[in-house]
């Protein structure tokens, strides 16, 4: 499979399913956070920025992506505003549909890719794009978790 760098994806992830915010993190720390390696809003959603798994994570979000290895759908404002805690800054962005891709290396996650567009900008058929773009992905993100 031919693999892409951040922004070639981000490019692609612009076209198809489209983006308003294309970020992009790994596991980092022993598992205990997830630390952003590419963002298109940088201001905002700067890279090197990171999550407690902990704290800052929805515990059934981090069973359906990261354990169970499956991409999480979020069609519109409600979807956003039940898993993530920094929703307000995300609606903020003019951003109200999520899809989150876990990004796997031998059946294992090592992070997320992530879409946010308007509000019922997804469907079915965008999910299918994303997971095609983040499967591209796996050398990025190994070489980005091991810099850290």
């Amino acid at each position: 499979m031919t693999s892409l760098t951040l922004a070639e994806a981000h490019q692609r992830a612009m076209e198809n399913p489209g983006v308003i915010l294309f970020t992009g993190s790994v596991i980092a720390d022993g598992a205990s956070s997830m630390a952003r390696i590419y963002s298109s809003d940088e201001a905002v959603y700067p890279v090197g920025g990171r999550k407690s798994i902990d704290g800052q994570v929805s515990p059934m979000w981090y069973e359906h992506v990261v354990l169970g290895g499956l991409p999480f759908f979020g069609p519109d404002r409600k979807s956003v505003r039940n898993f993530f805690f920094d929703s307000t800054v995300i609606e903020s962005l003019g951003c109200g549909a999520i899809i989150n891709v876990p990004v796997r290396d031998d059946g294992i996650t090592i992070g997320s890719l992530n879409f946010l567009d308007r509000e019922g900008a997804y469907t079915d058929e965008s999910v299918v794009a994303a997971v095609a773009i983040a499967a591209q992905l796996v050398p990025a993100f190994r070489s980005a978790a091991l810099s850290l």
